[in-house]
């Protein structure tokens, strides 16, 4: 398999989790988001969007919701089990998570307290509905064992935790099941083997500098 890629693409991120999850061997291509292909416009009828997975047999697969299903369906134990009911509500909730990547990107780019503050209320009723839903005794949304849930949702609690890490601002703070869901997580390994090598230094330049400000308060936090 190989894997079309932009560097800090969240759902690239989602459909790299997922591989690795089930130790898959697969190439990754990144490109230049300014500069798309025209052979990948060609191949993405979404006008040259990515991840885009080009499969063993040729054929090009694009929207990371559908190559996650697509690769839990042909490689290995599947994550996404259970009835016909239960795998619906397990694409549901993980679709909760991929439709608030870009939500949570454009958070992450407030150039000012009151943007930021405005836009988190978008992002707000899924993290109180997931609160909800997620069990006490964890440590993964359906308890001891990872789902296709905790895949979907890696990349969002991912960055919160960097945006913790350097900014010493948590998006989870008034969410202790999520906190603890988020830690599980991490302790997995998947979001380092899930990203490129030079991930934070380019998520950080993005995110993180003088003109957002996250990117004040992680200045401040650093002098």
């Amino acid at each position: 398999m190989k894997l079309i890629s932009m560097k800090i693409c969240p759902y690239v991120q989602q459909v790299r989790a997922l591989l690795e999850a089930k130790s898959v061997r697969y190439a990754v291509e990144h490109i230049d988001g300014g500069d798309r292909p025209q052979w990948l416009m060609d191949a993405s009828p979404d006008g040259g969007e990515v991840p885009l997975l080009i499969t063993d047999e040729g054929e090009h697969l694009f929207q990371s919701d559908a190559i996650v299903e697509y690769i839990d369906d042909v490689v290995g134990d599947p994550l996404l089990t259970g009835s016909p009911l239960t795998r619906a509500r397990d694409k549901a909730w993980g679709r909760l998570a991929s439709d608030n990547y870009l939500v949570q990107c454009s958070t992450q780019r407030s150039p000012n307290e009151a943007t930021l503050k405005e836009r988190m209320e978008d992002l707000t009723p899924i993290f109180q509905a997931t609160e909800r839903q997620l069990k006490e005794e964890g440590p993964y949304f359906h308890g001891s064992e990872l789902s296709m849930v905790d895949i979907s949702w890696l990349p969002l609690l991912h960055r919160t935790a960097l945006i913790e890490q350097y900014a010493r601002y948590d998006f989870l703070a008034a969410y202790p099941k999520l906190m603890d869901w988020r830690h599980a997580l991490l302790d997995t390994g998947l979001q380092n083997t899930s990203v490129p090598e030079d991930f934070q230094d380019i998520f950080t330049g993005f995110y993180l500098n003088e003109e957002t400000y996250l990117g004040r308060l992680a200045g401040s936090r650093s002098s």
